[in-house]
């Protein structure tokens, strides 16, 4: 097949808006803060148009009204959606205390990304949260509407090559080259898991995380834990020729272990390839180390950890990962779960509270938010990537060695 690669259209670098660094956060960091200023949160508001979210207590009805709902046998009337974002120690038996777990379900292209950054966003808002998105080298940057707030977190000893590349895949087109540092708005290194939690996760921040291909510092946390996860011929051991995913398996261990102080965010995309349903238990024990992360998944909630896994199907998510997960949201393109179709309701919900199709013909960015007891349709708006085309990040040992071996150092 010939491929006219006169067609394709190259990003252009000036595009890309500069980093944005007037704000709360970003001052505070550089060791001149001015509380006087707007935070992140608040410039990725003004920048895109969004309209500010509510919080819980803001739109919560009153005693009066949830009573009066209770004795009528009518379903609660306490919305949803501020629950998944406005986060609370002291939820009583009115909410949940802690980190809450979101898993999004839905075709491709149905704005699962979109939604996403719209939560990352709220999430710092509302908690001042550490929010870290999941970053994979190699693939689409799907945070770069959010560069110019973003700092990009990188193992010590690798450096970032960036290329802008068209959207259209054409065999030969590499795109452009450009420095990540005059696209973010900062790049920082971490030494090991707890360098990064201890010492570069900043409280309001976007972080875009790339995992260490050496997973340094994830066995230290494994020994400090009181969690022996073994079968008669093996015991979880992390080291660096681990395939580079088991890195989060080490990072959301520690979170459970030595958890950093206030909220966290951790927001992961195409959870599949990291936590499928179906995983091998291969001579990396990969699904060994699925089942150690998803036995602490209520853990998670306790610290503080807030969960958000997103995923084409319901069965993307290994039952572990998602049994403890409270709310679901599932997108527009595909008939959503139903209680009079039984086969639908996903494993871990005992029932749903929808009684028939709301989803398959929506608009995208339209989403359906339930629990196992009510539900709301929600929207948002977009959010647009400055550039028409992807921008791809690869990680490469600073001593010229490559990493290709590692399955394309997923990251």
């Amino acid at each position: 097949m010939q491929y006219d690669t006169t067609q394709a259209e190259m990003p252009e670098p000036s595009n890309l808006p500069d980093a944005h660094t007037n704000t709360r956060q970003h001052r505070r960091i550089v060791g001149n803060p001015d509380e006087r200023l707007h935070t992140d949160a608040e410039y990725l508001r003004r920048r895109f148009g969004m309209p500010q979210l509510p919080s819980y207590e803001e739109v919560r009805p009153s005693d009066e009204e949830i009573r009066r709902a209770k004795e009528n046998g009518e379903d609660s009337p306490i919305p949803l959606t501020p629950q998944i974002y406005d986060h609370t120690w002291s939820g009583g038996v009115e909410r949940v205390s802690g980190g809450q777990g979101v898993f999004l379900v839905g075709p491709e292209g149905r704005g699962k990304s979109t939604l996403f950054r719209r939560l990352a966003a709220a999430e710092m808002e509302h908690n001042e949260s550490i929010t870290v998105w999941r970053a994979v080298t190699g693939s689409r940057s799907e945070w770069l509407p959010y560069a110019p707030i973003a700092r990009v977190c990188i193992p010590k000893g690798y450096d970032a090559t960036a290329r802008l590349v068209p959207k259209e895949r054409i065999p030969g087109i590499e795109g452009k080259e450009v420095d990540l540092e005059d696209v973010v708005r900062e790049v920082v290194t971490y030494r090991d898991v707890m360098d990064l939690n201890l010492r570069v996760l900043e409280p309001g921040c976007f972080h875009v995380v790339f995992p260490d291909p050496k997973l340094r510092g994830c066995q230290y946390v494994y020994e400090e834990s009181d969690r022996v996860v073994a079968n008669k011929r093996h015991e979880v051991r992390f080291d660096e020729d681990d395939p580079t995913d088991h890195w989060w398996f080490g990072w959301g261990l520690s979170q459970v272990e030595q958890p950093v102080p206030g909220w966290v965010a951790w927001f992961c995309d195409e959870v599949q390839s990291l936590a499928a349903e179906g995983v091998a238990n291969d001579k990396f024990l990969t699904r060994m180390k699925v089942k150690l992360l998803g036995e602490s998944m209520e853990d998670f909630r306790k610290n503080g950890v807030a969960r958000y896994f997103a995923g084409h199907k319901y069965k993307h998510a290994h039952i572990l990962w998602r049994d403890r997960i409270r709310f679901r949201i599932h997108m527009s393109g595909s008939a959503n779960p139903r209680t009079t179709r039984q086969s639908s309701v996903p494993a871990g919900l005992s029932d749903v509270p929808m009684t028939e199709d709301l989803m398959k013909t929506a608009p995208i960015g339209t989403g359906l938010l339930y629990d196992e007891g009510t539900f709301e349709v929600i929207k948002w708006p977009n959010t647009p990537k400055p550039i028409k085309g992807d921008l791809k990040v690869y990680l490469d040992p600073d001593d010229g060695s490559s990493t290709a071996s590692k399955q394309g150092v997923a990251a």
